[in-house]
């Protein structure tokens, strides 16, 4: 069972820079969004920040392999940080260890957000921790679902929406959510065709808000193929898609010249035979 999307990008990709588009790019796997999520403006603190952010557009340096682990890192360019990573194969688990720095000499800020792009069937299930009840909402293509920032129930939505439960492709629907702050960070994917489970867990201290995108060959929204099916669970230090919000909001992650940021994320998977209720309490209907 493969649970990452694949990319079925054709031809040469666009160089790195500060105006090239996410979905330009492979748009697949497990992307790093950093030092933003959505392109942040000339409004934010520190410059334009890219697309999706520096990191999934740049080659990473291998810093150390073995069969079980690959330690890797890269730095951005439109801001002094050097992104590492060490990817540790634990029986059935995927440890990801970050680390943020700032290299330069003054202050910088950034926001993260982890963008594993799931594979999903019609049919799969949407896992949120049991405190989760309601979701912000900041994007619905056509505004299917309301406007920025309308509060929608979790999993039922007033207006009867499973949004737990994945759409067939042809739906052509894209949304994007967050949680409140969380205390427990733990969400994850639930694959019918092989009864597994992918559970995202993380540190709700260091990772405090989880990002939503339920994406049913709704995007991009501009008509161009192929359209997007997956669904993203995005442990993220900040409930903003742009770095701009994020530094308004006073959710921006603030790091002196020198100073480290880190956290991990695990991948796990488990088999069970069927969805039972009380794997996460907050898909309860």
């Amino acid at each position: 069972m493969e649970f990452l999307t694949q990319s079925r990008h054709g031809g040469r990709y666009p160089k790195a820079g500060l105006d090239t588009r996410f979905q330009d790019g492979p748009c697949a796997g497990i992307e790093e969004c950093l030092p933003t999520v959505g392109l942040s403006g000339p409004e934010t603190e520190g410059g334009v920040a890219p697309d999706h952010g520096d990191f999934w557009q740049l080659p990473w340096r291998l810093l150390a392999a073995s069969d079980t682990h690959v330690s890797m890192s890269a730095t951005g360019f439109s801001r002094t940080l050097l992104f590492t990573k060490r990817l540790t194969l634990e029986h059935n688990t995927l440890r990801v260890a970050y680390a943020v720095e700032n290299v330069g000499l003054s202050a910088q800020s950034f926001l993260y957000a982890c963008h594993p792009l799931f594979a999903v069937s019609a049919g799969d299930r949407v896992l949120l921790p049991g405190e989760i009840r309601q979701l912000r909402l900041d994007y619905s293509r056509g505004e299917r679902l309301g406007t920025s920032d309308s509060i929608i129930s979790w999993p039922v939505t007033q207006t009867g929406f499973h949004l737990d439960v994945a759409r067939e492709p042809e739906a052509r629907t894209a949304e994007m959510f967050y949680t409140p702050r969380l205390q427990e960070g733990r969400c994850g994917i639930y694959r019918e065709a092989s009864s597994q489970v992918m559970e995202v867990s993380f540190d709700a201290k260091r990772l405090p808000f989880l990002g939503l995108w339920l994406c049913y060959g709704g995007w991009p929204n501009d008509g161009e193929e192929p359209q997007q099916y997956a669904v993203a669970l995005e442990p993220t230090t900040s409930p903003c898609n742009t770095l701009a919000n994020a530094q308004r909001t006073n959710t921006a992650i603030s790091l002196k010249a020198g100073e480290k940021y880190d956290w991990d994320i695990l991948f796990t998977v488990r088999e069970t035979h069927a969805l039972r209720s009380d794997i996460f309490d907050g898909n309860r209907s």
